[in-house]
C-alpha cells in the first residue's frame, strides 16, 4: 500500500504563540549554559595555574647526578713510634728506647671554583736525633692549583716534589718509612716553585710533569731558580705504572746534582709492588776529596692485604751501592757514611679503624765492607718499632 501523503496545515493562533515563546526562550538558556561553562573553565584554569606555581615553588630541586663537593675541608694526621735500638753503629743510639711523634699534619683545602683551589698544610715534628727539643711547627704546603684546558694543571707555591710524590703514593706507607730519594737526602719532598702537569691522552694513562723552583720548601724568597724536574708516566690505575724522572738540582752557581730515576709498580685489588732504580751524579765540590761522586740506589717493595682495610703485611729492601754522604743526618734512623749498605723494612699493619692503624715493624741496616780497608766495617743497625697512625 502506498503511504498517505502528509497534509500541511497552518498552525492555529495558540500553537503559533507557543512555538514563538519556545524559540525565544532557547537562546537565553543556551547563553546561560555557555556563560556558566566558560566561567567554570576560566576558574579551573586559574586554580590549576596557581596550584602548579605553588607546587613548583615548594617542591625541592631535583638532585644532581653527583652532589657538589664542599668548598672547604679540614683534615689532618698523626704518626709516630714506640721504638728500641737494640743495635747501632753509633754508641749514642745503641740501647735507646722511647716514644716519639714523628709527624703531625693540619691541612686546610679550599676551592674557589671547580678549576681553582688552594691548600695550606702545617707540619710539626721533632728533630729525630734523640734530642730534648719540642715539636717544631712549620709550613709544609702552601700552593694554588689551577686546572685549565680541560685537565691540565698549574701549581704555584710550596708543593710536593715530582721526584718523590708518585713513588710515595704507590708505596703507601710513608708513616712507616720515606721513599729512597727522600730518606737518603738525594732530594727534598717539597719544593717552592711552579709545576705544570696533566694527562697526554683522553684515557689519562699517559701524563707529564715539569717543575722548577728553589729545591727546598723552606726558602721564603725565590732568589733564583735552583732546580728543574721533568717526569713522564704511564699509569693504568689499577695495573701497571711506569715513571721516568730526571732532576737537575742546583746547589749553587758552580755545582749541581743530576738525578735520574726509573720506577715500575703494579697495583692490584689486594696487593701492590714496586721497583725503583736511581742514579745521582754529584760534582767533586760536594763530595769527599777525589773525583765526582756517582751514587746508585735500588729499591723493591711488596704490600699484601690479607684482609682489606683490616690486616696487611709489607716488606721493602733498599740497596745503596755506595757510602751515603748525607745519611748521618737522617732523622730517626742515622746511617753510617763509611760503607755501602742494605736496608730491610718489614712488618704487619693492623687497621683498628679505616683511619687508625697500628704497625709493628723492624728496620735492619746491614753494612758491606768499606772500599778503604783502613776503615772498619760498621756494626749493623737494628731498630724495633710499634708505629701508630691516625688521620681524619
Amino acid at each position: 500500500m502506498g503511504k498517505t501523503p502528509v497534509q500541511w496545515r497552518r498552525p492555529s493562533r495558540e500553537e503559533g504563540r507557543l512555538n514563538h515563546d519556545v524559540r525565544q526562550s532557547q537562546p537565553q538558556w543556551r547563553r546561560r549554559v555557555h556563560a556558566t561553562l566558560a566561567l567554570a573553565w576560566v576558574t579551573g584554569a586559574l586554580t590549576l595555574s596557581v596550584a602548579a606555581t605553588g607546587a613548583s615553588a615548594q617542591a625541592p630541586a631535583s638532585p644532581p647526578d653527583t652532589p657538589p663537593e664542599p668548598r672547604y675541608k679540614f683534615s689532618g694526621l698523626v704518626f709516630g713510634d714506640f721504638y728500641r735500638f737494640s743495635q747501632n753503629h753509633d754508641p749514642a743510639w745503641e740501647g735507646q728506647s722511647g716514644f716519639w711523634l714523628r709527624r703531625i699534619y693540619a691541612t686546610f683545602d679550599y676551592a674557589f671554583a671547580p678549576t681553582l683551589s688552594t691548600r695550606l698544610r702545617l707540619e710539626m715534628n721533632s728533630n729525630g736525633q734523640l734530642g730534648d727539643e719540642k715539636l717544631t711547627p712549620y709550613v709544609k704546603d702552601a700552593y694554588l692549583r689551577w686546572t685549565y684546558f680541560g685537565r691540565q694543571q698549574m701549581t704555584l707555591g710550596i708543593e710536593p716534589s715530582l721526584s718523590i710524590e708518585f713513588v710515595e703514593s704507590v708505596w703507601g706507607l710513608r708513616h712507616v718509612e720515606k721513599t729512597p730519594l727522600d730518606l737518603y737526602k738525594w732530594d727534598s719532598s717539597r719544593d717552592t716553585g711552579l709545576t705544570l702537569s696533566g694527562p697526554l691522552n683522553d684515557a689519562g694513562t699517559l701524563s707529564y710533569g715539569v717543575q722548577s723552583g728553589t729545591e727546598q720548601s723552606d726558602y721564603a724568597e725565590l732568589r733564583r731558580l735552583r732546580d728543574v724536574r721533568v717526569a713522564a708516566r704511564y699509569d693504568a690505575k689499577p695495573g701497571l705504572a711506569v715513571e721516568g724522572m730526571l732532576a737537575w738540582l742546583g746547589r749553587d752557581l758552580v755545582t749541581s746534582r743530576l738525578t735520574a730515576q726509573v720506577f715500575a709498580g703494579y697495583r692490584a685489588k689486594s696487593a701492590r709492588a714496586g721497583f725503583l732504580y736511581s742514579r745521582q751524579a754529584r760534582p767533586a765540590a760536594e763530595g769527599p776529596a777525589g773525583p765526582d761522586l756517582e751514587l746508585d740506589v735500588y729499591s723493591g717493595f711488596a704490600v699484601a692485604d690479607l684482609k682489606p682495610k683490616k690486616l696487611s703485611v709489607f716488606a721493602r729492601v733498599d740497596r745503596h751501592g755506595d757510602p751515603c754522604p748525607d745519611c748521618s743526618n737522617i732523622d730517626y734512623l742515622p746511617i753510617s757514611t763509611d760503607a755501602p749498605f742494605t736496608l730491610v723494612v718489614t712488618g704487619v699493619e693492623y687497621y683498628i679503624h679505616p683511619s687508625v692503624r697500628f704497625s709493628p715493624n723492624v728496620e735492619w741496616v746491614h753494612y758491606s765492607a768499606p772500599a778503604d780497608s783502613a776503615i772498619a766495617q760498621p756494626k749493623d743497625d737494628l731498630v724495633w718499632r710499634a708505629t701508630f697512625y691516625w688521620a681524619w
